[in-house]
């Protein structure tokens, strides 16, 4: 079975000097963004555990087990050069067996690190962020390869326009939680088993084996490897009959090997880990938010809404091309390299639209290269007239001019079917929108406007105080109250309030701020935080 690409995608010059262009301007973007925002929910949270878990290797911290340390490692690594502060990280002996205690974050401790003297202006943050986004490239690399391998290199040349400027992967690429780490390597993973069963190389066992390894290093769920790659391997054989089965298990040999040394043979932290998290999951009881409704108990179509409405509308059509296309593969019996692509993303959507995560789009991060990958195909078609080749540009056109308008806010983008990002704190919350990253965007406003003062309601781990603002506290997850109630709670003056909080998600009344749901924000920030001016 060999791909549909033709010649080496190494020997082309014009579509190489458009993944070089392409991954230049991702890293421009990525970078003159990360530097605007605040540390995210998460970040407090995994700030310096890598530097932690290499210098110690010990999991007897709160946060440690709560995913694989990659990623962790990943972003730690400009902290290895410098001297931080010890402190901070003190754990409880009598503890260290308590997987509640081992699994929970540790926000005081995070935003203690995030305050030390080293990390000033934010740039150990920065070059901490920074580490994510090289991970990243090395994903735009290979949506390259792979598509080229399969369509050719105008295909490859739409695919990574795709992974470049697309908004949902830019904002998660550029923060140190392990969600680019599993995206980055489960897709590697999988573009190399399809290399090993096509080619049946010693070395293709290795390396795939060894970003397997790095995937399930990643983070927990990327024990979905297993169930996809076995269908895959399946399929494979149903098709085209010719397994090499000593280089399979050597792929899955490796993997294992890699998943333990990750762990510096304390592979008891990642069982730990696993059986905290089925019972955190088990447990959850948390309220959801989705275009205006409630639920503890989750819709099985949440992720196919948040898909529809986060995800840029000229990806949904290349999709959509692809999907029509696919049917004439099929009657030809020309679809297994087509199961690479889909069999992943459907599973993992499946998975997700099953379970209790129903809190961002991020847990559907690793289905987009295998999007962009199909989606590149649709390039054959739509060059194939001049009409079409029209329609074609268009839509590039309007996909990085969607993805050039929200910047430096990619967490915060909705495209048009719901009228943008600032009709998004209607529709989705959470990570999807504002996970705490607008305070430096909040302190500029505040002076740009002359306000000394602001009642706060923020959602987010970071610390306001970090960027000199001056709040009065109002009821917020989980900013902490320094007046310890010693004054009123109701919003007057100059307000700001996350768009979390304003929809009431984690508060016991969801109705808390519909004194505020009932007037119009005078600002945005970030279009994650909104700004009331309250005379009355």
């Amino acid at each position: 079975m060999n791909g549909e690409g033709g010649s080496n995608p190494k020997r082309e010059i014009f579509p190489l000097v458009i993944l070089v262009l392409c991954l230049g301007l991702f890293t421009v973007k990525a970078l003159t963004s990360l530097v605007q925002e605040s540390s995210t929910w998460d970040e407090t949270c995994y700030f310096g555990m890598g530097k932690y878990l290499l210098q110690h290797q010990r999991w007897d911290v709160p946060g440690s087990i709560l995913h694989p340390p990659l990623s962790f490692y990943i972003h730690s690594i400009p902290l290895l050069f410098v001297p931080t502060d010890q402190e901070p990280w003190k754990t409880d002996p009598r503890r260290v067996k308590d997987l509640e205690y081992l699994g929970n974050s540790d926000v005081l401790r995070g935003q203690a690190l995030l305050s030390s003297s080293q990390n000033q202006n934010d740039r150990l943050l920065a070059l901490s962020r920074f580490m994510m986004v090289l991970t990243a490239v090395l994903l735009g690399w290979f949506v390259y390869l792979w598509t080229y391998a399969l369509y050719g290199k105008w295909s490859a040349i739409l695919a990574v326009l795709l992974f470049s400027f697309s908004p949902d992967i830019l904002a998660h690429a550029r923060l140190i939680t392990p969600d680019i780490t599993l995206t980055t390597f489960s897709f590697i993973t999988l573009y190399y088993l399809w290399r090993l069963l096509r080619h049946k190389h010693l070395l293709d066992s290795i390396l795939g084996g060894t970003c397997l390894g790095l995937a399930l290093l990643s983070k927990f769920t990327s024990v979905l490897l297993f169930p996809i790659c076995f269908v895959l391997i399946l399929l494979w054989q149903l098709r085209v009959k010719d397994l090499k089965l000593p280089h399979i298990c050597l792929f899955a040999t490796i993997g294992i090997g890699v998943l333990v040394l990750g762990y510096g043979g304390h592979i008891g932290a990642y069982f730990d880990g696993m059986s905290y998290q089925r019972e955190h999951d088990a447990n959850a009881a948390y309220r959801r938010f989705l275009m205006g409704r409630y639920s503890t108990s989750g819709w099985w179509y949440y992720f196919l809404v948040a898909f529809a409405i986060k995800t840029p509308i000229p990806t949904i059509i290349f999709i959509g091309v692809a999907a029509a296309l696919l049917v004439g593969k099929l009657a030809k019996g020309d679809w297994v390299n087509e199961a690479f692509l889909l069999v992943p993303a459907v599973v993992i959507l499946c998975f997700f639209s099953l379970s209790k995560h129903e809190i961002g789009i991020r847990y559907l991060l690793p289905v987009y290269p295998f999007l962009f990958v199909w989606a590149g195909k649709a390039a054959q078609w739509f060059l194939s007239n001049n009409f079409l080749k029209a329609l074609y540009f268009g839509m590039i056109a309007w996909y990085i001019g969607a993805s050039c308008f929200i910047h430096p806010h990619y967490l915060a983008y909705f495209n048009e079917l719901v009228g943008g990002p600032n009709n998004g704190y209607k529709c989705l919350v959470d990570s999807n929108l504002g996970w705490g990253q607008d305070l430096k965007g909040l302190k500029s406003f505040m002076q740009k406007q002359g306000i000394a003062r602001i009642s706060l309601s923020y959602f987010g781990s970071d610390s306001p105080e970090r960027y000199g603002i001056d709040y009065d506290w109002l009821p917020s997850f989980v900013l902490h109250d320094s007046n310890l109630g010693q004054h009123s709670v109701r919003p007057k003056g100059w307000v700001a309030i996350s768009a979390t909080n304003l929809q009431g998600v984690y508060f016991e009344d969801v109705n808390i701020f519909d004194c505020l749901k009932r007037r119009q924000p005078v600002a945005k920030i970030g279009y994650s935080i909104l700004i009331y001016k309250i005379d009355d």
